[in-house]
């Protein structure tokens, strides 16, 4: 597999892919398999290859995916059921409000999402894929979780921050991406990324994106700016 150097990059072009290291070896060998993650089982209807177009979208998504972790529950069961009911005009939405309303301010959940979040980028690599609109993707494709029908504010719990997703439409977002359901990215078309020092592990070049990003992180990636400001008042990295 060839190797894709992060040098002066443009944050805003490219399509990238993160995923555990000890899959590196049959990526090699068979590319990447599309699936529907474990924190997605119930809210995905179809397996596909999600991406980012960018680093800075890389960031956004690191953003919703910390948020997500505020409030998915432990016990699978019950993430199963909040699935359901949240999607159901009948069920009283206080209830869900109540429940979102407690994790928020929760700093057991709060610690317990940034220490999954350190273990994905100590554990990660990102992959760069050389992809063809209309080929492996479209722009105007639907995402999933927006066509279910959830409301807005739940939405936003979801990670949809206004911020940077389009809630007047079913589209996906550049932070959001994937390719055709049951598309598979060929070995051909992967590229592992390391940095200019030869550095290929994720909490690298994450550090690399938030040195060069074009967000403003505090503003737009709220979330992820609590993170960096908990890892800066506890243990540096």
């Amino acid at each position: 597999m060839d190797k894709y150097i992060i040098m002066n990059a443009n944050t805003k072009q490219g399509f990238f892919h993160f995923t555990n290291e000890k899959n590196l070896n049959s990526i090699k060998q068979g590319g990447l398999f599309p699936a529907i993650g474990r924190n997605s089982r119930y809210i995905e209807k179809s397996e596909k290859v999600f991406f980012v177009e960018g680093l800075d979208n890389l960031l956004i998504l690191f953003d919703c995916w910390i948020n997500c972790y505020f409030y998915i529950p432990i016990i699978p069961f019950i993430y199963f059921l909040g699935a359901f009911f949240l999607r159901q005009k009948w069920f009283p939405m206080f209830i869900a409000d109540g429940y979102f309303g407690v994790l928020k301010i929760s700093k057991l959940h709060r610690n317990r999402a940034y220490k999954v979040f350190d273990r994905l980028l100590d554990e990660s690599i990102l992959l760069h894929l050389d992809l063809e609109e209309n080929i492996d993707f479209k722009y105007d494709d639907i995402d999933e979780i927006k066509q279910w029908g959830y409301q807005k504010r739940h939405l936003e719990f979801m990670g949809y921050s206004p911020k940077y997703s389009n809630l007047a439409n079913n589209y996906m977002d550049k932070w959001n991406m994937h390719l055709f359901s049951n598309c598979i990215v060929e070995p051909y078309k992967i590229k592992y990324c390391i940095l200019e020092n030869g550095s290929y592990k994720l909490r690298d070049i994450f550090d690399y994106c938030l040195n060069n990003t074009s967000i403003d992180i505090k503003n737009i990636c709220p979330i992820l700016y609590g993170y960096l400001q908990y890892k800066s008042d506890h243990v540096c990295y």
